[in-house]
Parts: C-alpha cells; structure tokens; sequence
C-alpha cells in the first residue's frame, strides 16, 4: 500500500555521507535510517488515476503518456478525466507536455540508416501537435536513433544518433527544436555519448562522458555502474555558452533543472548513489538523499525534489539495500525545510513532479496503481 509520511531529511542522511565531492564512499557497512510506514494516501490531498498505459510528462494539472494500444493520451492529475490524443495504429514513445503543444517519438517510416548497401531500417521521427488545433507535423527527417525527448516552452530537446550510425555502441548527441522558428539547433556533439537531456528556459543540461578515458569502447556507457565516468554539462541558448557544471570522476546522471535548480543522481561506490542539487545563481550544492543503484530520475520545481529507490519488482521483492530492506519508494524533498515524504513505499515505482503536484505509478510489466499527490 502506497503511503505517504514526513521525515527530516538530515535523518534520512545521518551517518550516509556528508557531500558528494567531501566523501565519495559509502562503504557496505553503512546502515541506513530505518524509514516510517507511510500514512494512508486518503490523509493527503490526492487523486487515484486510470492505471492504463504510462505517463511520461506533465504540466499543470495535466499529463500525457502513452496507452496500451501505443497511442497519445492526456489526463487530468486533478480529476482524472482522460482524452486520446491521437489513432493512427503507430507505435509512440517519450511523450512530452507543454501548455500549447504535446511532442513523442513515432517510429513509422523506413529510411536507410547506415552506409551498409541495401540496409533499411526504421528511423525515429518526432512529431509536435497543437494542443488548441489538433494539428500534427513531422519536425525531423534526418534518419536517426532518438529518444530522451524534452520539452519547455516552445523548445524540445533529445538524443540523436544521427552522427554516428553504424557504431557498434550507442553514442548520442543532443539537438534541440524551437517550435516558433521551426528551426533545429545542434546543442552538444562531441565525442562519446552525449546523453539524457533537460531543459527548462534558455537552460539544457544533459550527462556527457566525452572526458572518459573509454569514450570509443563498448564500456564506455553511461550506465548505472560508479565506474562509468559522466559529468553534467549545460547550455544557454541566450549567450550559446556551454559549460562543465559537474565533474567528480564518477557516474553522474538524470539530470532535471528548473530555474536556476539542477537535481541529477551522482553514483557512488559499490553503485550506490546519491540525489544531489546546484543552485546555478549561488554555486551551492546540497545532498537531497540517497538514490540507490538503479536510475533514480530525480525531477526538480521551485519547492521540491521528487525521486526513487527502486529494485527489480520481479526478483522476489526488495533485495538488502544498505542493511535496510524498506529502503525502496518514491520520496519528496521539499526545499524551503528540508523535509521528506516519502510518497510510496513500492519496490519500483515512478514519479513525475510539475510545481506541487506529483505522480506516482507503481508498476511491474504494466503500472496496476497510479495517483496524483498535491504537496502543499
């Protein structure tokens, strides 16, 4: 039963770590804080939601995600009113949601991919839909793998493949499309992999390990393990500057910004990990919490951090984690007290987070609960 409770953040990590780059190890003998029973779902202001399909963004009170048939859908956190976007029989993914446009990846034409002779393959395309027209249109051509797509405003952003096909590894650079202008950016092609974008404003950030020693090799991915070397990078669409914001030597990833708020997961030894932020205007950095081995995907607002602890749902539960075995769940850590709710208690869940509103689908081989929850 998913629950939700506050804890202070210092406790959830007392005796853990004290700062990402003051101390880099979390040894197997560390405990973790024994965490509460979540209180009832029924305490808090919150919306039970259809449990079709899976969300993927969301806005407002809005959210979108795809059904099962693999179509476009839009649902209301609040009243849990849902609408089908779209009925073309393609198969949609990486939705995403902004005021006046709703963008997804389709995978519906064939187009040569790579330099081998005769070779077809399908190519990723995104398409953009207005929200108050219905109109729909193609905004890429260029045959590509593509996925982690993002949106803000009238921006998108996501990984493209499309200068390196044919490797024998995934790398990933990141381009950028401003609804307005119908103009396409490149935003950071370098060496290796170029990966996992977010964006809000004139601000992307991504995880990049072009600095890696084994950029051009098979174990060069930036993967859930410590050793896979990742920074966090940024660009400003206002001045077109690029800069390193996080470099530890480690695995740093699933970067989220809002405002001058960037939250991204940086993987310690033994692969575990923690959920840290940078204050881009004051350079301050703060510890949230722990994170755990598997991607956290820590989501950011102007009051809150949202992320997860999460295991394989189908391996018998939650494994030891740390010494605690009731580590795993969805938690929110607000910014202004330093307080924590812990959201759900689930092996695997997922969250989304827009302002004060989360959403969290718990799920195994298909989401069987999902609500939204109003933080304040």
């Amino acid at each position: 039963m998913s629950k939700l409770v506050p804890l202070a953040a210092c406790l959830l990590l007392m005796g853990v770590v004290s700062g990402l780059l003051a101390c880099d190890r979390i040894t197997s003998s560390a405990r973790l804080p024994q965490l509460p029973t979540p209180l009832p779902l029924s305490e808090f202001q919150g919306t039970e939601l259809a449990t079709d399909g899976w969300l993927t963004d969301m806005h407002g009170d809005r959210a979108v995600g795809i059904t099962d048939d693999g179509e476009v859908m839009l649902i209301n956190v609040r009243t849990g009113e849902t609408r089908q976007l779209t009925d073309d029989g393609h198969q949609k993914w990486a939705v995403v949601l902004s005021p006046n446009h709703v963008a997804w990846i389709d995978q519906s034409r064939q187009l040569p991919v790579s330099k081998e002779e005769g070779r077809v393959e399908l190519t990723d395309d995104i398409f953009v839909m207005n929200l108050h027209t219905g109109e729909q249109r193609r905004i890429t051509d260029t045959p590509a793998n593509r996925s982690h797509l993002r949106i803000s405003g009238s921006r998108l952003v996501w990984e493209d493949s499309r200068n390196e096909l044919g490797e024998d590894w995934e790398n990933y650079d990141i381009y950028a499309y401003d609804i307005r202008n119908s103009q396409e950016v490149p935003v950071a092609i370098a060496p290796g992999n170029q990966k996992e974008p977010a964006i809000h404003g004139d601000i992307v950030v991504w995880s990049d390990n072009r600095n890696s020693a084994e950029v051009g090799t098979r174990a060069a991915g930036c993967h859930n393990l410590a050793d896979r070397r990742c920074d966090i990078y940024s660009y400003d669409f206002a001045t077109g500057e690029e800069k390193l914001l996080v470099q530890t030597g480690r695995n740093n990833g699933s970067p989220s910004i809002h405002g001058d708020l960037v939250a991204w997961q940086g993987y310690l030894e033994e692969g575990q990990s923690l959920i840290v932020m940078l204050d881009l205007g004051t350079g301050e950095r703060r510890d949230i919490g722990l994170g755990g081995r598997s991607p956290a995907r820590p989501w950011v607002s102007d009051s809150y951090v949202v992320w997860t602890v999460r295991e394989a749902c189908d391996v018998g539960g939650p494994s030891s984690f740390g010494g605690n075995e009731t580590a795993t769940g969805a938690f929110a850590y607000r910014l202004d007290t330093g307080e924590v709710l812990r959201l759900s208690n689930y092996v695997e869940p997922t969250t989304l987070l827009h302002d004060n509103v989360a959403v969290v689908t718990e799920a195994c081989f298909g989401a069987f609960r999902r609500y939204a929850v109003v933080l304040d």
